[in-house]
This record gives C-alpha cells, structure tokens and sequence, in this order.
C-alpha cells in the first residue's frame, strides 16, 4: 500500500490501534523475527517528502512502516543480508517516532545500521 501524505499516516495510526502493549523500552530496540513473520507484515511505502528525500540519503528506493495483522502494531526494519544468512529485522515504531526525520534517518542510513546494532536478543513479545 502507498502512502501519500501525513492525513494518510494519522488515518493508519488511528484506525490501527495496536491491540496489545508492549514494554515503552522495547520502542528502542530492534530484535529478530522469522521470514514469515516478516513477509506477513503489511507494508506501506511513504511516497511524500520528507521520506523520498530520506531515502535517496539512505540509498534506497523508499521507506516503508510495517503493520502486524495480529496486533496492529507498525514497525519499521529490513532485511539484512550482510555476508551471513539473511537475518529479518524490526523495531516497534509509535506515530512520533514517525513524525521524527532525523530518527528516521539515523535507523536507515548506513544499511540500517542503527537498528542493527539496536538487536536485544531478549525482546520476545508477539509482533
């Protein structure tokens, strides 16, 4: 799905109320999930400035959230495919975090490597 305006993000967050809370902590944390989980994530590429802009910056095509069908919570993350098998990486991701280029920015730039560093290998709640 593409997105194509801020209205459009206040819509999504607000039609989708995550159904399940997680720790205020884990918002900072990035953790592992398997291929399926990943891939049954909804995606919605953000087609408007400032995130093309962002992501020309950080060497891709677009920045996309990601929805759990399960709990409604959006994440961001990606595939990591760096020299090792491939490894699916998200971190949970509030409106305002959203709303913050520069936050943005830092979790995708460098191949993500902010939020690969970011990975708790104790974060197990349900995505």
């Amino acid at each position: 799905m593409i997105v194509e305006s801020l209205n459009d993000i206040e819509k999504l967050f607000d039609t989708y109320i995550s159904t399940r809370k997680i720790n205020p902590e884990s918002y900072r944390k990035t953790r592992y999930i398997s291929n399926e989980d990943f891939y049954n994530l909804i995606n919605y590429d953000l087609n408007f400035e400032p995130y093309i802009t962002i992501a020309k910056k950080c060497l891709m095509r677009h920045i996309s959230i990601m929805r759990s069908p399960k709990t409604n919570r959006f994440y961001i993350g990606f595939i990591n495919l760096g020299g090792h098998r491939a490894t699916f990486e998200i971190r949970p991701i509030e409106k305002s975090d959203l709303l913050d280029y520069g936050y943005i920015e830092r979790m995708f730039m460098n191949y993500g490597q902010e939020l690969d560093w970011g990975i708790d290998l104790n974060e197990n709640y349900e995505i």
